[in-house]
């Protein structure tokens, strides 16, 4: 007879962080394959978590310049901005961990796109 108090309370406990938990964007970030030829380390920028609660999103293009002798990333610019801080600092700070097989090429232009696709509820 104790058993049914328990269980409810269990099952209120569980609906509370259920409906309580914070709804969040989907985040997305894709950058086409092409754009990673010839790379041997070729990370996705991470889609900052406030970029995702101001509803941020958008497609940006930034010039890589690579060291031919190295195959390291040295220099990055942005042709045109996603019109967010946040986003082209991501995407510039990931393409210096960039790296390329020497000799392969001296600069690549690389489109990336932030996008939101949709709302979740994550339960912790």
């Amino acid at each position: 007879m104790n058993a049914h108090p328990i269980t409810a309370f269990a099952v209120l406990a569980v609906l509370q962080l259920a409906f309580l938990s914070p709804c969040r964007a989907t985040d997305v970030v894709t950058i086409d394959a092409k754009y990673k030829k010839d790379s041997i380390s070729a990370p996705d920028p991470e889609f900052p978590i406030t970029a995702q609660h101001l509803g941020e999103q958008g497609q940006g293009i930034y010039r890589l310049l690579i060291n031919e002798k190295t195959g390291v990333v040295d220099e990055v610019k942005v042709l045109k901005s996603t019109r967010s801080r946040k986003l082209d600092a991501s995407a510039v700070m990931t393409f210096f961990k960039w790296t390329f097989r020497p000799g392969s090429t001296k600069q690549r232009d690389v489109a990336v796109n932030f996008h939101l696709t949709g709302w979740s509820r994550g339960l912790h």
